[in-house]
């Protein structure tokens, strides 16, 4: 999913997906109800670290983290909370730092350059 870098849109593929919001809703606090403003300001500094400007919004990421069922919201769509009966899918992935492996796909292409160049 980020082999070529920053996403610059929300991955086609299904499974891609799934990882997306499981990786986004690992942003979230379990046991905790947060409002929709604190949601917003999560997933944007999240996606900011590995989406280009403009690649996902964080309207779309929200949606897809309650369309999957790992957020729930309350009727009036104020409040979120993670869905507890999904909590294994979100704990699967909540030691993966995408940021983190966009540095390490960055630097093993510079390394590939300089062998080459070398």
């Amino acid at each position: 999913m980020l082999a070529n870098g920053r996403l610059t849109a929300v991955p086609r593929r299904p499974a891609d997906q799934e990882v997306l919001v499981a990786l986004a809703a690992a942003q979230v606090d379990a046991g905790k109800g947060c409002l929709e403003s604190e949601v917003n300001e999560r997933l944007k500094a999240w996606l900011g670290t590995i989406s280009e400007p403009f690649g996902i919004d964080h309207v779309t990421l929200r949606r897809m983290l309650v369309d999957s069922g790992l957020l729930v919201r309350t009727a009036s769509g104020s409040m979120y909370q993670v869905n507890e009966a999904k909590l294994g899918e979100i704990e699967a992935v909540r030691g993966i730092e995408p940021a983190g492996v966009l540095a390490e796909v960055r630097d093993e292409r510079d390394l590939r350059k300089r062998r080459r160049a070398a």
